[in-house]
């Protein structure tokens, strides 16, 4: 037999709502396990007498406000409680994919406002590069002059021959 089967037929039997013949039968198997029998009864009787008389609650003048408040109070306990929804909400893909974009843009802003700009930047649309200033003859000599002012890099060239100003830079 189940071990609640047991308890169910022990509940029953000390309430006298087993009937006489599965009574008769359920003592039997209570003196089997070492229980007394009658004056076993005797004190389990006694027990649930005193239980009964100390258990007894007063009536309620308001009982449905009582039972309203108690469905009340059992429904807060089963919902779901609103920081714990919004603490999981919080750590969901799309936001966790949207906080790295902002980061980055954030780290691309701080980059490109902190590192220095580059040469190409700073040149005006006059700008000439030059990429060897050896003269290719003795008479010709190339001197360089920087005005910070203007910044402005000018390479002067002696004893060259008069361009046209069809040769200008653009």
């Amino acid at each position: 037999m189940k071990h609640s089967d047991f308890e169910e037929r022990f509940t029953a039997w000390l309430d006298h709502q087993l009937p006489e013949i599965e009574r008769t039968a359920f003592e039997q198997e209570l003196i089997k396990r070492g229980f007394a029998g009658a004056s076993e009864r005797h004190s389990a009787d006694r027990l649930l007498a005193l239980l009964r008389e100390h258990s007894r609650s007063p009536d309620l003048r308001n009982a449905e406000f009582f039972h309203h408040q108690l469905r009340h109070r059992m429904a807060q306990e089963e919902a779901p409680a609103p920081e714990t929804t919004q603490r999981r909400a919080w750590w969901s893909l799309p936001r966790l994919a949207f906080g790295g974009a902002v980061c980055l843009f954030i780290a691309a802003m701080f980059f490109a406002a902190f590192i220095p700009r580059g040469a190409a930047e700073d040149r005006s649309p006059y700008f000439a590069e030059v990429i060897d200033a050896r003269p290719l003859s003795a008479g010709i000599s190339a001197d360089t002059i920087y005005t910070a002012r203007d910044n402005v890099t000018v390479v002067w060239l002696d004893g060259l021959e008069y361009l046209p100003a069809s040769y200008q830079l653009q």
